[in-house]
């Protein structure tokens, strides 16, 4: 959001705005303007003395690195020299020129989307959707966009190596095979732990038996720092279930969220997208949907709402309450409450016809409507709102079973650091996470890992946590690898390589199943290859009802890149007896935290990343930081403005970060983002950001935090009023000249013209018409279905090789997208 809202003087309203272009151009008012498109800053002489960024040079090559690999990789139009693709004869469906796509998984988090992998000349350069996964449906977010830069970033291990006292040393892959495996063998009755990212892949989920099997003392721990834990367990208090029920979003009519951000960052948000999307098509009025969103933070769900209320995460119960009354004054339900919509309006100043037309909303679409409770709210609000969607019938909205995801959180890692700190633990492998930066140092992860005999870390950048390993081992990128997924109970997707292993590295899966065996030699390139088709023949083709001859099964499936179709959901009854409406009492006045997944980082694993490090926030268009995010109100009474600086403090745990005044977010709320404030890794990550995962020991909410102003301040930068060129001309020109026309679902329904009949004569064009002679290019979007989220831009960036400009120049107005989002 622009921070200056206001509307100042502006001589140029006070003419009329179409005369002549000539007159136009002649007005005193403009001529000050004239030919200064790209503002004072951009345009001031260069002093070296003056004006020489702190950018550093290795910084820059950094930034550019990856970017320019990506872009020799998609432009280049010779034939394969041998280095990548190792073909010494071209493959028959190999054409130079054309490119060549091939289906996977994307494998970027924990949502597992089937994706096309467009190539050229055995080189990807661009990643889609598939549009036959039935789960993503051809969609994909803005990092399995951007993860194809992972794969030419030249930060990448090339190499296995030993940490030894400090010192790097690169070692072969035998060497340290054989020592990891002499680990194993002498842990005996210690615990060898292995930590690892949510596993999806149901073949690597038989390694890990397999690998707790070869050595007895082994334990998996899953690890997600934004697990929906919370919602697991209210589910499973609830229904007896550790599996949670799909809603089918394109049927839902009427949606209140209460602290979610479905089409942002919680859930499996390509599909959700898709579905709220398809309920918003104009061309079928009668199924046209409404949403309702109830939350502290200013959030992409919420700018996306017709109906939005501001209110602080501990009133949300209350409000919760206050709707199982009123549906139960309706007709539903036995539950009764102390609480009422008329206490909350007034205690909350929420508008009461505004609420009365929720509950008739919901009472009218019964069976159509749909409440989603944030990870941010406690358990019992999650359990409130399971016992509300009983009432209103949205069983009948549940489509299919997502797979058991019920992982640990970072209080169920907690045993492994108590086993850590006694000495009971020998061997630690780290699969693709980062605990020692994502934990709070609270936790003691990070000195309690250091009494442990081997620690191991299996990645593709170097990080927090290989800093503090033994042996830290290059892995490949997931466009280098086989594999396979699975999201939705009955339906399979596999991931398959296409390209050979650019540098020194070896699979996951198969470093691991190396060591199953025992023996450094039996490493083959083809291991975990071979093993994955082994275990489609022997279970999962049968486990989803799929027979016939292997050969010609596996080839369709690499071909089609998905197999099976989702199971229906089939729900238990609601088991009364664990629903709580005992209201606590809250301090309104008090400061509360939000922790929040950053929308491109998520929790620090893309921080490498340069594309998503420069996208612009889809809410505040800031890039290359993180900040706390105020109401106009709160900033007033602290005595802040934007880029002020602020300290945030939580009993032992403090931090200072620059104020962004947010239109829209609750009082005496502070938003902040996670996965900036690097201190290990690839240099485009660090010096990023302020790292605030030490507040993570208090959960995603603290709800009483001190706040003060530090004084100094720090500039962010934001996209949200760059290329304005022209201000005192096109400034609200679209009020002006009424070219944004809008009006609700109703009147459309009674007048579907109602926009032409009131289109007015435009006048002459801002600047002079290009005459197309030939071919007229041109875009649609429906705003109906547009939710700002980005992804568009972070798409077009890929497909264009988009140069990362970093900071500085984000600052002077530099960055470099085609394609931009506004959102005022």
């Amino acid at each position: 959001m622009a921070e200056n809202m206001n509307n100042d003087h502006n001589p140029i309203n006070e003419k009329p705005l179409w005369k002549s272009l000539e007159e136009r151009e002649q007005l005193p008012e403009l001529l000050q303007y004239k030919h200064n498109e790209f503002g004072t800053d951009v345009k001031e002489e260069f002093d070296p003395q003056k004006n020489l960024s702190g950018f550093s040079r290795r910084k820059f090559l950094s930034l550019i690195g990856a970017s320019a690999a990506f872009a020799a990789a998609g432009c280049s139009d010779y034939p394969d020299k041998g280095e990548i693709v190792p073909y010494s004869k071209k493959p028959d469906e190999i054409t130079l020129g054309r490119a060549n796509y091939y289906a996977s998984t994307c494998s970027a988090c924990k949502q597992s989307c089937g994706i096309l992998i467009k190539t050229r000349e055995g080189r990807p350069i661009k990643v889609d959707g598939n549009p036959d996964h039935p789960v993503n449906s051809g969609k994909i977010c803005a990092k399995g966009q951007a993860h194809i830069l992972n794969l030419y970033d030249p930060s990448r291990l090339t190499d296995p190596y030993i940490n030894n006292s400090g010192r790097r040393e690169v070692s072969s892959w035998n060497s340290i095979d054989a020592a990891v495996i002499a680990s194993l063998k002498k842990a005996g009755n210690k615990e060898i732990a292995i930590v690892t990212t949510p596993v999806v892949s149901p073949s690597f989920a038989k390694l890990l038996q397999e690998f707790t099997k070869t050595y007895p003392s082994a334990k998996v721990y899953q690890y997600e720092q934004f697990a929906e834990t919370t919602r697991l367990n209210a589910w499973k208090k609830c229904y007896g279930s550790d599996t949670l029920p799909v809603v089918n979003l394109e049927k839902v009519k009427v949606l209140l969220t209460l602290e979610a951000d479905i089409l942002g960052v919680e859930g499996n948000t390509p599909e959700q997208i898709l579905g709220f999307t398809r309920s918003r098509n104009i061309e079928n009025t009668s199924e046209f949907s409404r949403l309702y969103s109830v939350e502290s933070n200013m959030s992409l769900t919420g700018m996306n709402a017709d109906h939005r209320l501001r209110l602080k995460p501990e009133a949300q119960f209350e409000f919760v309450l206050a709707l199982i009354n009123e549906l139960r004054n309706k007709g539903l339900g036995s539950q009764a409450t102390t609480v009422t919509l008329q206490d909350v309006s007034k205690k909350y100043n929420l508008d009461k016809k505004l609420l009365a037309s929720l509950v008739s909303d919901l009472l009218e679409n019964k069976g159509k409507a749909y409440i989603y409770a944030g990870r941010v709210l406690d358990e019992n609000l999650h359990i409130a709102v399971n016992y509300l969607n009983e009432l209103i019938g949205s069983q009948s909205l549940y489509s299919s079973v997502s797979v058991n995801n019920f992982y640990s959180s970072e209080n169920n890692l907690k045993s492994l650091t108590d086993k850590l700190k006694s000495g009971n633990v020998e061997v630690v492998i780290h699969v693709e996470v980062n605990p020692v930066f994502t934990l709070p140092k609270t936790s003691g992860y990070a000195e309690a890992l250091q009494k442990a005999s081997c620690v191991i870390q299996l990645t593709a950048f170097d990080d927090e946590t290989s800093s503090l390993s033994k042996y830290v081992l290059a892995i490949n990128h997931d466009f280098e690898s086989w594999g396979d997924a699975s999201v939705r109970e009955g339906v399979l997707s596999t991931k398959q390589p296409v390209i050979a292993p650019i540098y020194n590295t070896r699979q996951k899966e198969a470093i691991l199943l190396t060591w199953i065996k025992g023996d450094p030699q039996a490493y083959s390139v083809e291991l975990y290859h071979q093993y994955v088709m082994k275990n489609w023949e022997d279970s999962l083709f049968n486990s989803i009802g799929i027979n016939g001859q292997f050969t010609r099964l596996w080839n369709s499936l690499l071909h089609d890149g998905v197999a099976g179709k989702p199971i229906v959901n089939k729900q238990n009854s609601f088991n009364n007896a664990v629903l709580s409406l005992s209201v606590k009492q809250n301090n309104a006045h008090t400061f509360g935290l939000l922790i929040l997944e950053s929308y491109s980082l998520a929790d620090g694993r893309f921080a490498q990343n340069g594309w998503l490090q420069e996208l612009p926030h889809p809410v505040s268009k800031i890039t290359w930081d993180n900040y706390a995010a105020l109401s106009y109100k709160t900033s007033k009474e602290l005595g802040v403005k934007t880029h002020d600086l602020v300290e945030i403090q939580a009993e032992n745990t403090k931090i200072t970060l620059p104020v962004l005044v947010q239109p829209g977010m609750a009082d005496n709320i502070i938003a902040v983002e996670t996965g900036y404030g690097r201190s290990k890794g690839p240099v485009v990550a660090q010096q990023v950001g302020q790292n605030v995962n030490d507040f993570l020991s208090g959960g995603f909410y603290l709800p009483d935090v001190k706040v003060s102003k530090t004084g100094g301040s720090y500039k962010l930068a934001s996209t949200q009023d760059h290329h304005t060129y022209d201000e005192p001309l096109t400034k609200d020109l679209h009020k002006k000249r009424e070219i944004v026309r809008e009006g609700t679902v109703e009147e459309y329904r009674k007048k579907p013209g109602f926009i032409q009949d009131e289109r007015k004569p435009q006048g002459e064009n801002m600047y002079k018409e290009f005459e197309y002679k030939d071919v007229k290019w041109g875009m649609a979007i429906d705003l109906n279905k547009c939710i700002g989220c980005s992804n568009c831009s972070l798409a077009c960036s890929v497909e264009n090789n988009v140069p990362i400009v970093g900071k500085d120049q984000v600052l002077l107005s530099r960055e470099m997208q085609w394609l931009r989002i506004d959102r005022y």
